[in-house]
């Protein structure tokens, strides 16, 4: 998933938010690596749902009782609680030696292969896994792959228009440099339309490095039509977000990541703290139903990964306790 926002825009919202037990800043860092590439380019950093750092509970984020604002109230309609040992294929689709984006002899893309091997439901949670392989793995096209790791999305299973769309999360370390998990939206490849003009909404991306040690919450988008396709209005990541106080690696304990979808705007949450929104005067907001994506990637760009198993070890895992969607309803009163 790509990238996003303004950093004045992000400067409000981080004094905005500064009362908040959340962190959320600005990151003048990426506008420098743009500017010296001479273009708005797309950074890298993408991230899974995870579960909550703080003493929050389960209650807390079970939101089917809970008010949505102006009397209006969430209702759960759809869930993956990832017990028992298989991934629930009537919902699930799992990328089979397929990669994404740029490929290996890319340089600046990803370096992952996606196989099915490194997908798996174990311990009440989903499990996306990141390995450095030795010898590499050849992959469909003959090329040679170094890292594999997993991939599932909904895509022409489950998808929904508007609406939470929320996620339990743990990451992986960010010692784990390059690795890069995310939780995201697309629209259904029924709705026919290219990236961006259909919106990506990035709900979480991380990226183990040693600089930073937020998630991001991100929109990409251009306005409708063929001639809009590739010219991503907000190459630029949007809002990074973490605990007030955080101690390092705080991604790898469980937080719930999640985005609200209304008609004139999408704000999004770490566990209960809203700390982004983009509002419809803003950017044009999705128009057709999307899909959930959970996957790990590679970065080969901005934070290049170890080139040594001993950095991975049998692995780095995204794990998922749960995924849900809930409905916005509003109030007969």
């Amino acid at each position: 998933a790509p990238c996003t926002d303004s950093l004045g825009d992000q400067q409000q919202q981080a004094n905005h938010h500064a009362s908040t037990g959340v962190m959320v800043e600005s990151y003048p860092w990426a506008a420098r690596i743009s500017e010296q590439d001479g273009a708005a380019r797309c950074i890298p950093i993408l991230l899974l749902c995870c579960g909550a750092v703080t003493a929050a509970t389960e209650a807390e984020h079970h939101l089917s009782d809970t008010s949505a604002g102006n009397g209006s109230s969430w209702e759960l309609v759809w869930r993956d609680e990832f017990d028992g040992t298989e991934l629930n294929t009537s919902a699930w689709n799992v990328r089979t030696n397929e990669s994404h984006c740029c490929g290996p002899a890319g340089g600046k893309g990803e370096l992952e292969l996606y196989v099915p091997e490194d997908v798996f439901v174990k311990g009440g949670s989903l499990n996306l896994r990141t390995r450095h392989r030795v010898p590499a793995v050849r992959g469909p096209n003959g090329d040679f792959w170094n890292y594999t790791s997993g991939w599932v999305d909904t895509s022409n299973k489950v998808a929904f228009k508007g609406g939470r769309f929320e996620a339990n999360c743990s990451m992986p370390s960010r010692a784990a440099t390059g690795i890069w998990p995310a939780f995201w939206l697309m629209p259904e490849p029924g709705a026919k339309q290219c990236w961006p003009t259909g919106g990506e909404i990035d709900i979480f991306e991380f990226n183990g490095n040693w600089i930073e040690d937020e998630v991001f919450g991100s929109y990409h988008w251009a306005p409708p039509g063929n001639g809009n396709c590739g010219k991503d209005k907000a190459p630029i990541p949007g809002k990074g977000v973490k605990p007030r106080g955080a101690a390092a690696d705080w991604q790898m304990g469980w937080h719930v990541y999640a985005v609200e979808w209304f008609e004139d705007r999408l704000d999004f949450y770490l566990d209960s703290t809203l700390y982004f929104s983009k509002t419809s005067a803003q950017a044009d907001l999705p128009t057709a139903s999307m899909h959930v994506i959970l996957n790990q990637a590679v970065d080969a760009w901005l934070f290049p990964p170890a080139t040594g198993p001993a950095k991975y070890g049998d692995g780095v895992f995204l794990r998922v306790d749960y995924v849900r969607y809930y409905r916005h309803v509003e109030s007969s009163a």
